[in-house]
């Protein structure tokens, strides 16, 4: 007898070893699937906020934050501050590391911040999804997939990195209660202050679901109707003198006591055997709403001031978003991957007998309210989103055959197994890397890379200084003009241009107004003595001006033209 125990206890021993093997392979696995994706989808050309990025973290490095008083790259003057100063330093850190290979150090920066996010939202997904790690894998992939629109050398790529690990953070708190995770939530709320103080706000937007789920458990054990009730019954009962009445009005205030414990009996049972919505009693949400009142007051600790609680509001407040594509309403037959996304999610929902929690309703409702209103958050959705897909899965599989996902992990973790996953991969990774294969990381047709450098030669053969160049340029290369040293009409800080931002001036407007075949392009030009002018070649408002016989053309390479104001 003793011996068949011990037996058992070794099998047991060992096949406890054998899973652990299992599950460290399989990890190995998902990450190397995940870096492979990473490389197939990061794009290789720079967007324009990388370039204004280095400037601006040069500048804090040589003169830094906190005495700037107005703007010191447009040839306007106007306020400003440092909205994301600390992910400006470390562009800056990655420019000069980099060197003269500085669009490949970039590039490969790209691809290590997307694989910690992939690696990030595949931790979440084992979370939520009970260790499920077949269902965990095969989401996160399908999530950087759906992310490659949204994936560039840009603060958001950072920030997308510290939100999942919020979640992560949040679902550790409440799991074990302990304070640890509720100081790492703090730490990740600083981080998000000084990297981009602009989405600030967001980090009680993803905490809002789980604090709405205990205001709705915590106003549900109130029985505040109830308590009205018995609040009134108590007044009348004061008014009426006559002892029967009196006794009347105690039997109904026993009635309604009686009437409370009976609902605290059901709500019990609602609770262990809920029909669809699962609402948990826990403590740790109080921890939670401490720490999440104390981040509050994180916002000020940035050189922004009160920037990280107003910027959004003026954002929006403003006419930026109607003129920016990402922040306008998203339409989902242009994005049939998230469509596809949306509708699995639905459909597993709708018609699966599968239990959710409210928090996780909430989530789900509220991102895919915000994506609905700007295609921008249509990343939040993905990131906050898929998550929990992966758990309404691994919930469905647990429910009707909860061995399948150990068979696929066991076999995707032989030789075999690991060639054929990571083949499959691999050749999808390929088909999406050959379409950025010939990619240049400076885009010349977007970029002027040789009018810069004609700017400069034709300012040192005319004597012209950088603050009598008065340049108009338009908006999707003046961070290029920035980062070169040209002073600029407008570049893609929108904020910087607006009147919620500035005070009073709408150059945000103005700017948008030149190009374009209605151009007002002489009451702009005369509005801020607008002495040269560059243009993509391809605007119609190019041929006005060609025409114009107050406009000397100084330069034309076919993507760019430049022209000199003579009267």
């Amino acid at each position: 007898m003793e011996e068949e125990l011990i037996q058992k206890k070794v099998k047991k021993e060992k096949k406890t070893r054998s899973d652990k093997a299992t599950n460290i392979i399989f990890d190995c696995l998902s990450f190397i699937c995940i870096m492979i994706m990473a490389v197939a989808i990061v794009p290789k050309t720079l967007q324009n906020d990388t370039f204004y990025n280095v400037k601006c973290g040069e500048y804090i490095l040589k003169n830094g934050i906190f005495h700037l008083t107005k703007d010191p790259f447009s040839w306007h003057s106007l306020p400003y501050t440092w909205p994301h100063w600390l992910y400006d330093i470390f562009t800056f850190v990655i420019y000069y590391i980099s060197g003269s290979h500085w669009g490949l150090g970039f590039y490969i920066t790209t691809i290590v911040l997307t694989s910690i996010l992939g690696f990030c939202l595949y931790k979440t997904s084992l979370k939520l999804s009970k260790n499920n790690k077949v269902v965990s894998m095969i989401t996160t992939l399908f999530t950087i997939y759906l992310m490659k629109p949204y994936i560039a050398a840009r603060a958001q790529l950072v920030t997308f990195i510290l939100f999942v690990l919020e979640i992560y953070v949040i679902e550790k708190l409440l799991e074990t209660n302990k304070k640890r995770y509720g100081f790492c939530l703090l730490l990740i709320t600083l981080f998000i202050v000084e990297l981009h103080c602009a989405v600030f706000p967001m980090v009680f937007v993803f905490a809002a679901p789980y604090v709405a789920e205990f205001i709705f458990l915590w106003l549900q054990e109130l029985d505040l109707d109830e308590r009205i009730f018995r609040g009134i019954l108590r007044a009348l009962k004061i008014v009426h003198i006559k002892e029967e009445k009196r006794a009347k009005f105690d039997v109904l205030i026993e009635k309604s006591k009686k009437n409370v414990e009976s609902r605290k009996i059901k709500r019990e049972k609602r609770r262990k055997n809920p029909y669809k919505v699962i609402i948990n009693k826990n403590k740790a949400h109080i921890t939670l709403i401490i720490f999440l009142i104390i981040a509050l007051f994180l916002g000020f600790l940035n050189p922004a001031g009160t920037g990280a609680y107003t910027y959004v509001y003026k954002i929006y407040k403003g006419n930026t978003t109607s003129s920016i594509n990402e922040h306008l309403p998203l339409t989902l037959i242009e994005n049939k991957g998230y469509a596809t996304m949306l509708a699995i999610t639905l459909l597993i929902l709708i018609l699966l007998d599968i239990k959710i929690r409210l928090s996780d309703l909430l989530m789900f409702a509220g991102t895919l309210y915000l994506s609905l209103k700007s295609r921008r958050q249509v990343s939040l959705e993905l990131i906050m989103g898929m998550p929990l897909l992966a758990k309404f899965i691994a919930s469905f599989f647990e429910k009707y055959d909860d061995k399948l996902c150990v068979r696929l992990k066991e076999l995707a973790t032989t030789i075999v197994g690991m060639l054929v996953v990571v083949t499959c991969v691999t050749l999808i990774g390929n088909d999406l890397y050959k379409q950025k294969k010939m990619e240049q990381y400076v885009d010349s047709a977007s970029y002027p890379i040789e009018a810069t450098e004609f700017l400069y030669q034709y300012m040192e053969e005319n004597g012209i200084r950088l603050e009598d160049l008065h340049l108009y340029n338009e908006y999707n290369y003046g961070s290029y003009l920035l980062l070169k040293g040209i002073p600029v009409f407008i570049d893609s800080r929108c904020d910087l241009y607006t009147p919620e931002f500035n005070g009073n001036q709408d150059i945000f407007s103005d700017a948008l107004s030149v190009p374009g075949f209605n151009s007002n392009y002489q009451e702009v030009f005369d509005k801020y003595d607008v002495r040269h002018v560059i243009l993509y070649s391809a605007d119609d408002v190019n041929m006005k001006l060609h025409q114009d016989e107050n406009y000397e053309q100084l330069y034309n390479d076919g993507y760019f033209t430049i022209y000199k104001r003579v009267d």
